[in-house]
């Protein structure tokens, strides 16, 4: 569970921000999990206009997890170094390091993980510290520390000096993801992370709006591996859940012979079943992602969640809110971080858990609500929002004088 994530010189995000995912408390609350005198948000969302920033706050997450667990090959003689991700091109923000980092629960155990990333390509510094939440006063242990192409390990786990006697690291991979390859001691909390799959994220894509036909062949073909054990659970799962949505559908068929892949709908009273591209874009939005949503909210984890569909299926949204809001059903506490433009939902997020995100010139910049001057949980956020009190909105007065002059 992510409890705080800093970010700098990445994408639209120019200087260093760090959003803060708690709030301090005693007292049980739904929506947050208590940890101590500390609680930590379950729900966070991120509302703006279009083009300020809100798929990039989302997408430092993913991109953080991803350079974090994968291993990246090693290059040919000949080839460039892989692109790690692309810092914000702005030339104030030229030849400053990237900065990604977040402080990370799991278990009883809060991870604190910073890299610094120059040109998008190559890692300055990385380092790790745990500090144990069960003992009182604990102090941040160093896991490890690395500067250039030196590697420090802290004295509680200075045998792990000898993963890296017989391998060099590139300067575009980890050592967090040589030490998660390795079933590393130090990094068995992460590993257990990812081998129980409690991450999911769906990003901003092309395709985002409308679930492109790779995407859902490849949702098919998981849903009919004969090496997937639980395929015929994300079928009925995945039905049970479309049908909700839309009453008339009955079963979800899907046919991989004669290397065809046909995905057909059977719906109540039709006399023909219907190729599930031409099903609404809602239809196929909860098709590619409601088991992986649902398997995380069953589990524990982290989903991260750009754009919901709302134009077709509009109560998506407050669905997951309530899912995830509910104790019954989120009793694992997974955490949910979510953009959207549906403000219809601030009425259902207290203050705190309400994120604003706006382009300031050459940088977007993100405010917690719970932060804003003379904003109340008693308020009308909804129409405060519409009115532009919180910021995030778009000039709509400028913007279509700008159009009228334009034609």
């Amino acid at each position: 569970m992510i409890s705080k994530i800093r970010i700098a010189n990445f994408g639209s995000i120019g200087k260093e921000i760090e959003l803060n995912f708690t709030k301090g408390g005693r007292t049980e609350e739904s929506g947050y999990f208590k940890l101590k005198d500390t609680k930590i948000s379950l729900l966070n969302g991120f509302y703006g206009a279009n083009a300020s920033g809100k798929s990039n706050t989302l997408k430092a997450f993913n991109t953080l997890v991803r350079i974090m667990y994968n291993v990246i090959p090693k290059t040919q003689s000949g080839f460039q170094d892989p692109v790690l991700l692309f810092p914000n091109f702005h030339s104030d923000f030229k030849d400053l390091p990237t900065k990604l980092g977040f402080d990370f629960l799991i278990g009883k155990n809060n991870y604190k993980y910073d890299l610094e990333i120059l040109s998008g390509k190559k890692i300055a510094e990385e380092k790790l510290f745990v500090i144990d939440t069960n003992l009182k006063s604990a102090k941040p242990k160093e896991v490890f520390t690395r500067r250039g192409d030196g590697i420090k390990f802290g004295p509680d786990f200075k045998d792990h000096d000898n993963y890296f006697l017989a391998i060099s690291i590139a300067e575009y991979q980890t050592v967090i993801s040589h030490l998660i390859v390795s079933n590393a001691r130090a990094v068995l909390d992460f590993i257990e992370f990812g081998k129980n799959n409690k991450y999911f994220a769906k990003t901003d894509e092309i395709d985002a709006m409308i679930p492109g036909v790779l995407n859902i062949i490849q949702q098919a073909m998981r849903m009919k591996s004969s090496s997937n054990p639980s395929d015929a659970e994300m079928n009925s799962i995945t039905r049970s859940v479309l049908s909700r949505f839309d009453k008339t559908i009955e079963s979800i068929d899907i046919d991989t012979s004669n290397n065809n892949v046909s995905i057909k709908i059977a719906h109540k009273e039709f006399y023909d079943k219907v190729d599930i591209m031409q099903e609404s874009s809602g239809t196929r939005e909860l098709f590619l992602y409601i088991y992986d949503i649902l398997r995380v909210l069953k589990n524990g984890g982290v989903i991260i969640y750009d754009e919901t569909n709302r134009y077709f299926h509009p109560d998506i949204e407050n669905i997951l809110i309530s899912l995830f809001n509910n104790k019954e059903v989120n009793s694992s506490n997974a955490q949910l971080f979510f953009a959207s433009h549906n403000y219809d939902t601030l009425e259902s997020l207290n203050l705190d858990q309400i994120f604003i995100v706006e382009k300031n010139n050459n940088s977007s910049i993100v405010t917690k609500v719970s932060e804003i001057e003379d904003i109340k949980s008693r308020d009308n956020l909804k129409k405060k929002y519409s009115l532009g009190f919180l910021g995030g909105l778009p000039d709509s007065v400028d913007f279509s004088h700008m159009i009228k002059q334009i034609i």
